[in-house]
């Protein structure tokens, strides 16, 4: 009887853990499109909706002041009580990136940030030079559908 008991403790103690979800982060998930043609970028958003990502899928988040350059940065602002307000650092990917999916996630610094159910979300993409000169750029709308 001892044996089971010990051999049911050691088993629980391998299985529970994988038993327990990991906590989804809110975040913005960008589709978009990035080429460079003959030294000329191109960047066009094809989706942007809210998601639920787990911690190993959030985005480096970097402040405005210290995002990497050259890159391709995605940020966005919050339409809340008639007024355009910053939410989120900047999120950054290689400007060597290219294709015609890319997935990108925009992450919140705080859950303070993150934006209540009716508010707009402007999401914009740039690609930026080496000295953080926009090179191209795309912005899109959406509206944040999701309770906390």
């Amino acid at each position: 009887m001892k044996r089971i008991l010990l051999l049911a403790l050691i088993l629980s103690s391998f299985l529970l853990p994988g038993c327990v979800q990991e906590k989804k982060l809110p975040a913005i998930k960008v589709v978009f499109m990035h080429y460079e043609i003959k030294g000329q970028h191109i960047v066009k958003i094809k989706e942007v909706k809210p998601a639920f990502i787990t911690k190993k899928e959030a985005p480096t988040l970097y402040p405005w002041y210290s995002t990497p350059f050259p890159s391709i940065v995605l940020f966005a602002y919050d339409w809340r009580n008639g007024k355009l307000q910053f939410v989120t650092p900047s999120t950054c990917l290689p400007i060597d990136t290219e294709g015609d999916n890319i997935t990108a996630y925009v992450g919140f610094k705080d859950p303070k940030h993150v934006p209540k159910k009716g508010d707009g979300i402007l999401v914009v993409i740039q690609v930026c030079d080496r000295t953080g000169r926009v090179l191209a750029s795309d912005r899109a709308m959406f509206v944040w559908n999701v309770s906390d």
